[in-house]
């Protein structure tokens, strides 16, 4: 007799990652870009970009994005 295990793997999107983000600076009041560009590690263009969504992030971001949504400021 054979058991055959499934395990769910959680993939995130760019996308659903910085819907997150969004949210996040959203409930933490920020709203500078200037502030969020450092967080990221990010030109302020760059970071206006990313919360006016229109540009998705690249992997060092969506890294950088999960880091600083997990510890905080």
């Amino acid at each position: 007799m054979y058991a055959v295990t499934f395990s769910e793997h959680e993939v995130e999107t760019p996308l659903e990652v910085l819907e997150a983000f969004i949210d996040w600076t959203h409930k933490k009041h920020l709203k500078s870009y200037i502030t969020i560009a450092d967080m990221l590690h990010v030109t302020n263009n760059e970071a206006k970009r990313l919360l006016c969504m229109a540009k998705l992030p690249d992997d060092k971001t969506i890294k950088q994005m999960k880091e600083v949504m997990n510890h905080g400021i």
